[in-house]
């Protein structure tokens, strides 16, 4: 039992919440890295490729204003879509749960 609870704990994560938010499933592979490290990690690649494409600085930075503003975009978007699914937690935590009888499954 106690392994049952130490799992229960482990997925007790925003990482872990948020991977099953998105994906529908635990994140096997959540990376335990402060912020600004995972985000220069992510962007590494997509920053090689992008220099390997355009040598020419002024296309580069076309392609990289571009790339910011489709990203920009998603974080906006995601990021009002997080703040809904926030507030329709805290919701259900506070007010639907103490309404909704307790039932005797078996």
């Amino acid at each position: 039992m106690s392994d049952h609870i130490t799992e229960g704990f482990a997925r007790t994560d925003l990482r872990q919440i948020r991977a099953f938010i998105l994906h529908g499933a635990e994140d096997v592979d959540v990376q335990d890295m402060p912020y600004n490290k995972r985000l220069i990690h992510g962007t590494n690649t997509i920053v090689k490729r992008l220099e390997g494409i355009y040598q020419d600085q002024e296309q580069m930075d076309k392609a990289h204003n571009d790339l910011a503003l489709a990203l920009g975009t998603y974080q906006e978007v995601y990021m009002e879509i997080g703040m809904k699914v926030g507030a329709r937690l805290i919701y259900q935590l506070l007010v639907v749960d103490d309404e909704l009888p307790i039932r005797n499954e078996q």
